[in-house]
């Protein structure tokens, strides 16, 4: 399936050259010129854009303030919005990424400038791995948050040593159900899921695990399962080296037993 991608500008020309240079790599793109019609385009659809790509200065409401509402909007929390702007004065700047903005991109801007940022916020058109690019995505918006409120953040990655006899996918949706309204439950593979614990230490990411550990002996879960824990930043800078941290202690437990 293909990544959809929503332009909001008020310039028909530089939605001409976002849609052109997006489809042309792939991508999936519908545009609108306001950001009452981005926001009424957003509560109709059945599932989230992948990204939003909006201008600041929109005729009518403003790219900030649509910004904001659609960061309410709880289906968007992770979708990455990248901001558009003619000038990148530093209020601006720290004003979008404050509201939620993963990105800025100043015009003008070429169709290989506009390609390069979007595949970094989201990857390329078609990825066969959706469930590490939405890990991604989430622990990139976390961190950023984290960054901002200088509050901790840990990653609990849970390992099966064969398939769970619940899929995996049910799992993870089950153990959401279970932790925090703030924390992010993921698949990562048909033996693996990740939950991201924003405002959690150590100790704390020991107890969710210790929770999780006896909700899957009430259920009867029988495959053996190991947890290991990341730590930002003290274990890694973004979401690959705390992943890449967290097997290496499950694969250093494993060993050593």
């Amino acid at each position: 399936m293909k990544k959809e991608v929503l332009i909001v500008d008020d310039s028909h020309l530089t939605r001409l050259m976002v849609k052109r240079a997006l489809e042309e790599r792939g991508y999936a793109v519908t545009e609108l010129a306001t950001g009452e019609e981005a926001l009424s385009k957003a509560k109709l659809r059945s599932k989230p854009f992948d990204l939003v790509i909006m201008d600041v200065y929109l005729s009518g409401m403003d790219g900030l303030r649509t910004l904001e509402l659609l960061k309410q909007d709880p289906e968007y929390t992770y979708v990455p919005v990248m901001m558009l702007t003619v000038a990148s004065a530093v209020s601006v700047v720290k004003q979008a990424i404050r509201l939620g903005a993963a990105d800025f991109l100043c015009k003008p801007f070429t169709p290989e400038q506009l390609v390069a940022r979007v595949e970094k916020l989201i990857g390329p058109a078609k990825s066969e791995d959706e469930p590490l690019q939405r890990f991604y995505r989430v622990v990139r918006c976390e961190i950023n948050r984290a960054n901002r409120g200088k509050t901790p953040l840990v990653l609990l990655l849970i390992q099966f040593s064969q398939t769970p006899s619940i899929e995996i996918a049910k799992l993870a949706e089950e153990v959401q159900k279970r932790v925090r309204e703030i924390d992010t439950v993921l698949p990562l593979s048909e033996h693996s899921l990740v939950a991201i614990l924003p405002l959690t230490d150590k100790k704390g990411a020991e107890v969710v695990a210790g929770k999780i550990g006896t909700w899957f002996s009430q259920i009867g879960e029988k495959e053996e399962w190991q947890f290991s824990i990341s730590v930002y930043p003290e274990n890694g800078a973004d979401a690959k080296e705390l992943l890449s941290y967290a097997r290496s202690e499950l694969l250093k437990a494993t060993t050593e037993k």
